[in-house]
């Protein structure tokens, strides 16, 4: 692996989780505040907000409230892990399969990854034409250079072609972040805070089970040394299973180190973890 094309990686990795997320994290806050909410729980617990939401999970379904304004999404960009983590449905059976039947959980900003923030700047909050725009580029190179990078290398030649595009968007939002980008785009390479930044930015966070965290390991160029380690930083510290002080007690470091250290930690899991708490805990992968 060329380090040089890793460090490139790690810069532009770098500016995305430290940089462009907090960024789009503080729009969103712009926006709720100037419509009057206290809380980023209170504006995506509005009905304006959760209904559109709702309709980017969930297609064919008409609401039982402000009907006039339901729509058939051709996609549908909330997955189920994003879903589960804005909203819970309400016990009992409900009046209506619509989102009447669900609440806001009592979730903060800094709990949205770049992919979710994004998703709500662009459906459900006030942009100008200019901001939507470049919200939207950033999205897309996000997708580009790092949400599919299992290599977690960018060469020399495709840093040079996205870099200007990169700081001249970001600086379009924000034009105090200029010596931010001089710090990360000279920032040396730092292997354990990579190693994370890939795992996050591949949106392996999002809900998995065991056999796609196994089709992962398939495909991905991380050194089979590091994937055990880097899967266990991973997880999460605060779930309800203590799954990660569990496994740095039962599983020696040497082991974790090893060609086999992933799938000696999914065994572990899968042992000490019932099938949902699995995909539950695998589902907290953000940081």
């Amino acid at each position: 692996m060329d380090r040089e094309d890793q460090r490139r990686y790690f810069v532009v990795g770098s500016v995305f989780m430290e940089i462009v997320t907090p960024l789009f994290r503080k729009k969103v806050e712009n926006d709720y505040t100037n419509k009057g909410f206290g809380s980023f729980h209170a504006f995506i617990n509005s009905q304006s907000v959760k209904h559109i939401l709702f309709h980017l999970r969930h297609r064919n379904t008409c609401c039982c409230q402000d009907q006039v304004h339901c729509f058939n999404s051709r996609a549908l960009p909330v997955n189920y892990s994003q879903w589960d983590l804005l909203y819970t449905e309400n016990p009992g059976p409900g009046p209506h399969n619509c989102h009447c039947k669900f609440t806001a959980n009592q979730i903060q900003l800094d709990d949205l990854d770049i992919t979710l923030a994004s998703l709500i700047l662009l459906n459900c909050c006030n942009l100008g034409q200019q901001d939507e725009n470049i919200v939207g580029q950033l999205r897309q190179y996000k997708n580009d250079y790092l949400s599919h990078n299992t290599k977690g290398q960018i060469t020399e030649t495709e840093y040079h072609t996205l870099w200007t595009d990169l700081e001249s968007f970001i600086l379009q939002l924000d034009p105090s972040k200029e010596d931010d980008l001089i710090r990360l785009q000279q920032r040396p390479l730092d292997q354990q805070l990579c190693d994370k930044y890939l795992i996050c930015l591949l949106d392996l966070h999002k809900k998995l089970d065991e056999q796609e965290l196994l089709a992962w390991k398939e495909i991905t160029d991380l050194d089979k040394k590091k994937q055990g380690v880097v899967i266990a930083l991973s997880l999460p510290e605060d779930d309800e299973s203590k799954i990660r002080e569990k496994e740095f007690d039962q599983i020696s470091l040497d082991d974790l180190k090893k060609d086999t250290g992933l799938t000696t930690l999914i065994t572990f899991m899968d042992k000490h973890l019932a099938k949902d708490d699995l995909a539950d805990s695998l589902a907290k992968f953000g940081f």
